[in-house]
């Protein structure tokens, strides 16, 4: 009777586990490289990244959160391996849920100090915005596709 009864959930277990789908895959992936690609901006050529902006005096600042986004990074390719929906779930939220905190952020910041701003780091901050904006879209939508 035991036994039955923890084969009974095991089976359970086994037909609640639900495949990546392509779509959260194709959205890790590109996460993955937009994230490695700004860790190296921000940690290796912070001068050039962020040399024109004002306002910069902590030059740790960029380089921490690019090394933040190098573990982002690195678990979206470690999530990758994996194959179960449950396995990666929180973690896939986790990385795509950095967007709600900073996208508002990055846009009052420059609302406040546009004045003081070049427009080289406004032009930066739009096109990082679209970026973000377009992640967190894909990240939603994979998300939602996925729970379906």
């Amino acid at each position: 009777m035991i036994n039955s009864n923890r084969n009974n959930k095991k089976e359970l277990n086994q037909k609640k586990m639900t495949e990546i789908k392509k779509l959260t895959k194709i959205s890790l992936v590109i996460l993955s490289i937009v994230y490695f690609i700004f860790g190296i901006l921000l940690v290796f050529l912070t001068e050039i990244f962020v040399g024109g902006l004002t306002g910069w005096t902590n030059p740790l600042s960029p380089r921490n959160f690019g090394g933040i986004l190098f573990l982002g990074a690195i678990l979206a390719i470690v999530l990758l391996r994996k194959k179960e929906w449950e396995e990666i779930k929180i973690p896939f939220a986790f990385l795509f849920s950095f967007f709600i905190m900073t996208i508002p952020i990055e846009l009052i910041v420059t609302i406040v100090y546009s004045s003081t701003l070049p427009a080289e780091a406004i032009s930066q901050t739009i096109l990082n915005e679209i970026i973000m904006c377009s992640l967190f879209s894909l990240g939603i939508v994979s998300y939602l596709k996925q729970r379906s």
